[in-house]
Order: structure tokens, then sequence, then C-alpha cells
């Protein structure tokens, strides 16, 4: 790897042109990876973006269906694709399959572009997170099969890097200029809010179980499409938003104190820690309060940048408590949070450091 970053080092980057493979894209409900893209346009303009489904999201330059890669890579000179997510990369690879049969989830082999990486010798970086077909039970044959073909991969798990010890850390990344600090108000009840995707991993049960036992002195603000699943609240106390696009979710988190993230251990557990979610709130100043099922230590220290809890009822209605009878303790803990997120998760230099790998230069 040094030895080829060495050859390429004589090498000017502006010989170099990448493209950004995406699945549903420009779609700001994707998170950091429509941040990351739009971090990528705005240091490498002269990147060409790709989708297997476009979506309508706004976006700073044109997106291309896939169907015109092979055309674009030719007359474009692409001599990079970075793509997000190990289905997605295999689907790329047409590596969808192994010998046993065994498919990838959620991959498709009809988004192969294998003849046109080979004809063109275009390189392959990828970014390999929880979720997008990486599961406790997914074979390591497969990210072998990503380890041999793509020239860079990036991931924030110990599951990948002990497969492949030559992937390169990054965390998450979080837009922090959008999801900007904003000082909490000393004010009662004290705003709660989760913020999720439905999906059980999520661990709603056991957050509106915990609600149910917390008094007047709380409010929760719940996003996501939970609609179903309201019922189990019986402490009325709460406000259920929905889905809401970036700009409605930050005007939340401007005005929460706390976010709390009830996620629980099972065999879905697909998330990072923290969430996206959790990332984005907790840059705005917002005190994560959370279980945390991978028990990541990477980055976050608990009791300095957040607090931790046990996937119990009682774990987090008395951090929850705790919170109310130490108010100003805990914003600290909110801000220093928030200071960590930015130091470490800023997509501008998280960006910058994945292009210098690229393109090694």
């Amino acid at each position: 790897m040094k030895l080829e970053a060495m050859k390429l080092g004589r090498f000017s980057d502006q010989s170099r042109r990448l493209a950004v493979i995406d699945t549903i894209f420009p779609w700001k409900q994707s998170g950091f990876r429509y941040w990351e893209n739009f971090e990528i346009f705005k240091q490498r303009p002269d990147t060409l973006f790709f989708a297997t489904r476009l979506y309508k999201d706004e976006f700073p330059t044109k997106v291309f269906g896939l169907q015109f890669f092979e055309k674009l890579a030719k007359n474009e000179g692409i001599t990079d694709v970075y793509c997000v997510f190990l289905n997605h990369v295999v689907s790329l690879l047409g590596a969808c399959y192994l010998a046993d049969g065994s498919q990838m989830p959620g991959s498709n082999p009809r988004d192969s572009i294998q003849s046109i990486i080979k004809e063109n010798n275009i390189n392959i970086h990828t970014t390999l997170y929880p979720g997008g077909g990486l599961g406790p039970n997914t074979s390591n044959e497969f990210l072998r099969v990503v380890s041999d073909n793509c020239k860079t991969i990036f991931t924030n798990i110990n599951e990948v890097m002990s497969v492949i010890p030559n992937s390169i850390y990054f965390p998450g990344l979080i837009n922090t200029d959008f999801y900007s600090y904003t000082a909490k108000p000393n004010t009662e009840p004290i705003q709660l809010t989760f913020s999720a995707h439905r999906a059980e991993r999520k661990g709603f049960p056991l957050l509106a179980q915990t609600f149910n036992q917390l008094d007047e002195h709380f409010h929760l603000n719940i996003i996501g499409n939970w609609e179903n699943d309201l019922h189990l609240l019986t402490n009325n106390n709460y406000t259920f938003y929905g889905l809401l696009n970036p700009e409605q979710i930050k005007k939340v988190y401007d005005k929460t104190h706390v976010f709390i993230y009830s996620g629980t251990k099972d065999q879905f557990t697909l998330d990072g820690f923290p969430t996206t979610a959790a990332a984005d709130a907790m840059s705005t100043g917002c005190l994560l309060v959370s279980t945390n099922p991978r028990n990541d230590r990477f980055i976050l220290e608990s009791g300095v940048d957040y607090i931790e809890v046990k996937p119990e009822v009682n774990s987090i209605r008395n951090a929850l408590y705790g919170v109310k009878e130490n108010f100003k303790q805990s914003m600290e803990i909110g801000r220093n949070g928030s200071n960590k997120i930015k130091n470490h998760y800023d997509s501008r230099a998280i960006v910058k450091s994945k292009l210098g790998y690229i393109f090694q230069s």
C-alpha cells in the first residue's frame, strides 16, 4: 500500500477524475451520504455523480442515472469510483453471489459495471458501514471480495478491520456547519427527542416503557415513521412529528435538551455508534443519553461526551432524572459532545482526508 502510494504520488491528482455512484440520490434523508457527496462536490467540483435510482431533492450539480456511466466513463475520463455500503459495492463489482450460490442481501446484479471498470482500468474505493448488507451473519468472504477488488476501503467498525487489515478507520460524518451548536434553554419540561426510521433494533418499546414512567417535567419529541407504535405510550406528554427533512429536524434539535437512543442488541443490531441521527443532534449541543449495543469506544467517552445507559427501563429512567437534577452539568456534557463531534466527525475534514487517500497526492 505504501509503495503504491509513493508511485502514485509522482502524478498530479488533477489527472484523475472521480465519479460517485449512490443508490437513491440525491436524497437528503440518506443522511451522512448526502452530506458527504455535497462536500465531495465542494472540494472536487469536477466529480461526476450517478444514482441507481434518481431522487428529487436538490443538489448543486447534475446527477446522472447509472445507465449513462459507460458513456461518461469514456468521454469524461473517469479514473476512480467511490461508493458506500457493502451490498452496493458488490453490485457494482458484479460480485453479488459467492461460489456456494449465496447472495449478498440487498445487492442487484443489474447494477454491475464490472466490464467498464476493467476496460477503463478504473479504481474502486468504498466505505463499509453497518447496514447495507453488512450484518452479524454476513459472510467474511464478501469482505474479502471487496478487499481484492477495491483500491481503498474506509470503515468505522471492528468487523471490517479484522478481516481487511489495510482498511482505514473513519467515523461517520456530520455537516457540522448545518447542525451547528445552539445553547439549550434552562426551561421545563426537559425536551427529549427520539429520531429514527422504524426498525426493531431502535428499541421503541423500551423507550415507551421508560417514558410512561416519567413525570410532567419531561416532554418527548418523536421523529420518524412510528405512527403504528404510538399506542405503546400511555404518557401523553409527547409530540409526534413523523418524517421530517433536515431543515425541519434541526429546528427540533435546537430546542432539544436530550437526544435519547434506546437501541437494543439483537440479530438486527446493524447501526454504528452513535447513530447518524444521534451525531446530528449532538452537533447542535443535545446531550446524548444512549445505549451502546456495539460497545464502541473509538471516540466518545461515557460521562464526558455522553451518558451511556443499559437497555433497561430503570437505567434509562434514572439517567433522565439525573439530567433533571443536575441540569447545568448535563448540558456541559452536551457541549463536550458537540465539540467532540465537530473535532472528529466534521464532513469537511473527513472528506478532505478521504480524497487524499483516494488520490494519494
